[in-house]
């Protein structure tokens, strides 16, 4: 098996032991595939295979004789696929850990605020590559200190039309009697219809406001987690920076 520049895998290569990968947070099964594809060409064109796919497939005649790179960018690709394919209970199963090593979790939370984690911990499951990932991804769920990503992002709220947008949004947010998803969006699609302004004009000046980044999960996933007061605080926080 050799490094991507054809010479025999070393350290030098970056993580080389099972338990490394272990602690970055790579499914057992997905690095079983992976490997099971160094050397060996399945008969097909598929690539992601089960241990009894595998079992059933694989034969010594179709093992190559010539050496193997072990490309870490086909092995992000298949455990990316398999995060994606793990369902939400297994998801946060295999995540928790991570998170509670990041300190935004304990081994013994209450019912109400393990069902707010889980959810905060779901919003990372199309965004990362491998578990250890995971506290980064849903960092500013913990923290209400934050920058703009770049200076693009801080030119958004520095529009003529953003300090209106926001204004008006928060007041559609406070006047209404929930704060799940879809009164959210109500919210939204009553701010784009009453200031005349295209999509873009009201959802960006908002989201930046309320995370610093220009792109992530939907507004109407991230707002209920926040809670009506931290947004706000967080929106007029950011605000005060211009």
């Amino acid at each position: 098996i050799l490094g991507a520049d054809k010479t025999r895998l070393s350290k030098r290569h970056g993580a080389t032991s099972v338990d490394q990968y272990r602690q970055l947070g790579y499914l057992p099964q997905a690095l079983v595939n992976f490997l099971a594809l160094l050397g060996w060409a399945p008969s097909g064109e598929q690539e992601l295979f089960s241990t009894a796919e595998l079992i059933q497939e694989f034969s010594m005649e179709h093992v190559a004789k010539n050496p193997d790179v072990f490309d870490v960018d086909k092995l992000n690709w298949i455990n990316q696929q398999y995060i994606r394919a793990l369902n939400p209970e297994e998801y946060c199963t295999w995540s928790m850990p991570y998170v509670i090593a990041a300190g935004y979790a304990t081994e013994q939370e209450s019912p109400e605020r393990l069902a707010w984690l889980k959810k905060v911990i779901l919003m990372s499951q199309e965004y990362i590559t491998y578990l250890s990932q995971v506290p980064e991804q849903i960092s500013m769920y913990f923290t209400d200190e934050f920058e703009f990503e770049n200076a693009e992002a801080q030119a958004v709220l520095q529009e003529d039309t953003a300090a209106a947008v926001i204004e008006l949004f928060l007041e559609k947010l406070q006047a209404a009697e929930t704060l799940e998803a879809a009164a959210v969006q109500q919210a939204l699609k009553a701010t784009v219809k009453e200031t005349k302004l295209g999509g873009k004009k009201v959802y960006m000046p908002i989201r930046v406001a309320l995370t610093g980044n220009m792109h992530g999960p939907d507004l109407t996933q991230i707002i209920p987690l926040f809670g009506l007061n931290r947004t706000i605080e967080r929106i007029n926080g950011s605000m005060k920076k211009i």
